[in-house]
């Protein structure tokens, strides 16, 4: 019984204080010591902590206090009044944690189905997804995923926004990976000169992640990072790329 008492928050004086005044209905500090095998000046102090915890009251009889014990359901009271404070508090122990600065996490892959992961993630995006790529090699690397990540992320509505080298087979190499029916405004696509930016690696940054993985057969290998700073950071030089292949283009 004691080590179920301690359990619940009592400490083992406690538990075996209680236990005694139950056992003898209450008494003198003195008998109650006697009873539970306790330093008698020890257990005044413990009494007094029964009686904060309101599982003992007290009286006066002939200027000696006596403590009497409540009923044991006062525990299970004590127990459901803990339970509460901890569901109030919560809400507020969440937004300290959520208030902590966002620790950087890294996430490293291998093979093939490690660099499709990586593009699978990319499809939990709120937002666009930003990507500096090289169609052609992603195409030769997997047709059949591709396809099913092109028409995957036309269904959910996500835009992509796409730079990538211009090559003769490139240019309307991912036709044939579309839907026959989608929304255009979902991708955009610009062509920049292969031989200043031959691309051979995907970085996609999406939400809070930048995820980069090598198309090379022989390298197959990827990498995500979230982090909030380094995604908007990654964001605003793909803008400033973006910015200027298309001046480029107008031009």
């Amino acid at each position: 019984m004691i080590s179920e008492l301690l359990k619940i928050g009592l400490s083992p004086e406690e538990a075996k204080v209680y236990v005694a005044c139950l056992e003898i209905n209450g008494g003198a500090a003195s008998t109650v010591a006697k009873k539970a095998g306790v330093n008698r000046v020890s257990c005044y102090h413990t009494l007094e902590n029964l009686l904060k915890k309101r599982l003992l009251s007290q009286f006066v009889k002939n200027g000696i206090k006596y403590f009497s014990p409540e009923p044991p359901e006062q525990l299970l009271h004590l127990a459901e009044e803990k339970v509460n404070i901890t569901k109030s508090l919560l809400p507020e122990l969440h937004s300290l944690a959520s208030a902590i600065a966002f620790k950087p996490k890294m996430r490293s892959y291998d093979g093939r189905e490690g660099v499709e992961k990586i593009f699978e993630e990319s499809l939990t995006a709120k937002g666009e997804i930003l990507g500096y790529t090289n169609l052609q090699k992603v195409i030769e690397f997997s047709p059949k995923f591709f396809e099913h990540y092109t028409h995957t992320k036309l269904k959910k509505g996500i835009k992509t926004r796409y730079l990538s080298p211009n090559t003769l087979e490139s240019v309307h190499v991912i036709d044939p990976f579309l839907p026959k029916k989608y929304d255009h405004n979902l991708i955009e696509i610009l062509l920049v000169n292969k031989n200043q930016f031959l691309f051979e690696n995907e970085i996609l940054i999406f939400g809070n992640s930048v995820g980069i993985v090598s198309l090379n057969e022989d390298e197959l290998l990827g990498v995500i990072i979230e982090s909030p700073t380094y995604a908007r950071t990654m964001k605003a030089v793909f803008d400033l790329a973006w910015l200027g292949a298309t001046a480029f283009v107008a031009r």
